[in-house]
């Protein structure tokens, strides 16, 4: 049924009159996107929440929840909003996985949002419904609706930023410079990578010749005040950690190995996969069209989309000539390639003839099975790959895996559980009893935002559990007098292994037993 609406829908918004790159008639564009896209929207959430609520944390899921647990004014890895957005998430449902994951499960119907208004403000409302519509099926974006990250505060107020643009440009009051600055500070609390989304307003300034009169505007001056103030905290948390977090994040900039072909290939396989290859075809088709009516016709609005993407993916796209690309990185500019592809689909050029028509028709119901697949396979495995190949096995074996290690520790009498991993660390403290603590000898910056273990504690026993391949005895050698193999257990799924782990009981410590965080 769900499915039926959708495509009738689809099919029919096909078929209305397209009046090119630049149709901005705002007097047919209501205050909401069509019921169907309303409907939609609201069947997909649903569907997030429960698959959200009933599937295990991945490994940074799981860390980024001891974020939610100790709100900080930044961490280690990221800015803060993640953690403020999971700390909230938790004081709602509790603290479980849908607590840390409704942030992410809630931001799409925002963003469905957020991509309608901006394709209407610039290219009319035929574009809008279509760029809502390909929002819905984008598996990235389907995969962040379930999977809370710093992705979801960074794609969110990326998209608000643009929206935020494309009202300037279309009211040209100068007061949304106020809004810009606001969303774009808080994209920078969000990820690093928000900073292009500053670089994507300057371009658009400078290449549509509007940059000397918006410098003459104080509300573009106090737009920015207002984003620099946002960066407040984190400035504030590097400062007193010497720059820890920007060194950590920005030195991967120089990082990595000789050029080599071969991490581009992996990059654009990635961005075509998770764009879904039907709507990656269209939003290459409208890259080309908004950069030729851009360039040709001085188009503002062509200018303006293509700008939010543009310095992103040309930084990730040099990046990956010498170093491996997340799949995740360039989340941010995924609704803004949908919209892109809103646009190719009334420009397919006319000789591809019966072929554009089929790919009209398949991008939506393409890129909605690939979702189906992804969710389906992370409520329970489609394929079984060996090992942690599968990058959903993360996410399964935990609970009977914390049971046994919970037995096992109330066997050794132990009173402490210590790791050497983030991963470890945050799987096992959502799993163990709330009164057992579960610490990381090592890199103890992490955790700084978390309570100090009490040193009576760290003088009793204690089990050291860490993936096989992670395990170090003559590190835990250094720390304690008396090192105890325990033997292995395995993390299995449906009677499959995921992962061999070491056990250690630890006792009668050497000195600090956690390494000292500066």
């Amino acid at each position: 049924m769900a499915k039926s609406v959708i495509m009738s829908a689809w099919t029919r918004h096909l078929g209305a009159p397209d009046r090119g790159l630049c149709a901005t008639d705002l007097t047919t564009l209501t205050m909401l996107p069509s019921h169907s896209v309303l409907a939609a929207s609201l069947m997909l959430c649903v569907l997030r929440m429960v698959i959200a609520a009933s599937t295990g944390l991945t490994d940074d899921e799981a860390y980024y929840r001891l974020w939610g647990l100790g709100p900080a004014l930044s961490y280690l890895d990221h800015p803060p909003m993640a953690g403020w957005m999971i700390w909230l998430g938790q004081q709602i449902a509790g603290d479980s996985a849908l607590g840390v994951r409704l942030a992410a499960v809630l931001a799409p119907l925002l963003g469905t949002l957020l991509t309608w208004r901006t394709a209407g403000v610039l290219f009319g409302p035929v574009v809008a419904e279509r760029a809502a519509w390909f929002g819905l099926a984008i598996p990235l974006l389907a995969v962040g609706g379930v999977v809370m990250t710093p992705d979801t505060p960074s794609v969110l107020f990326w998209g608000l930023t643009s929206w935020a643009t494309a009202e300037l440009w279309r009211s040209g009051r100068p007061n949304w410079w106020l809004l810009v600055g606001l969303f774009a500070g808080l994209g920078l609390m969000s990820k690093y990578t928000n900073l292009f989304a500053g670089a994507g307003i300057g371009l658009w300034l400078f290449g549509s010749g509007q940059l000397g009169r918006q410098l003459r505007s104080w509300q573009l001056w106090a737009g920015g005040a207002i984003a620099l103030a946002c960066t407040t905290p984190v400035v504030a948390w590097n400062w007193a950690h010497h720059w820890a977090s920007f060194g950590k994040q920005f030195g991967r900039v120089a990082s990595g190995h000789e050029l080599t072909l071969r991490y581009f290939g992996e990059f654009a396989g990635s961005l075509v996969g998770l764009l879904s290859p039907a709507i990656a075809v269209l939003a290459g088709i409208g890259i080309w069209r908004a950069a030729t009516a851009a360039y040709r016709d001085r188009r503002s609005a062509e200018l303006l989309l293509l700008a939010a993407v543009l310095p992103l993916g040309l930084y990730l796209s040099v990046h990956s000539l010498h170093d491996r690309i997340p799949p995740n990185w360039p989340a941010p500019i995924y609704p803004a390639l949908g919209l892109l592809a809103a646009l190719g689909v009334g420009q397919l050029p006319a000789s591809w003839g019966r072929h554009g028509v089929r790919l009209r028709r398949l991008a939506l119901p393409l890129g909605l099975v690939t979702i189906a697949a992804i969710y389906g396979h992370v409520v329970h495995p489609l394929l079984h790959l060996p090992g942690e190949q599968d990058p959903t096995a993360q996410m399964h074996g935990w609970a009977d895996f914390g049971q046994r290690i919970e037995a096992r520790r109330q066997a050794v009498g132990a009173t402490w559980i210590a790791t050497s991993s983030y991963a470890t660390t945050g799987q096992l403290a959502f799993r163990a009893p709330p009164a057992i603590p579960v610490l990381q000898l090592d890199e103890r910056l992490r955790y700084i935002n978390l309570p100090v273990p009490d040193a009576r504690l760290l003088a009793s026993p204690g089990l050291y559990v860490e993936l096989d391949r992670r395990e170090d005895p003559a590190r835990l050698r250094q720390k304690f007098r008396s090192v105890l193999a325990l033997g292995t257990i395995a993390r299995e799924s449906d009677g499959l292994v995921i992962a061999t782990y070491s056990l250690y009981k630890i006792a009668d410590p050497v000195g600090q037993v956690l390494d000292p965080v500066d």
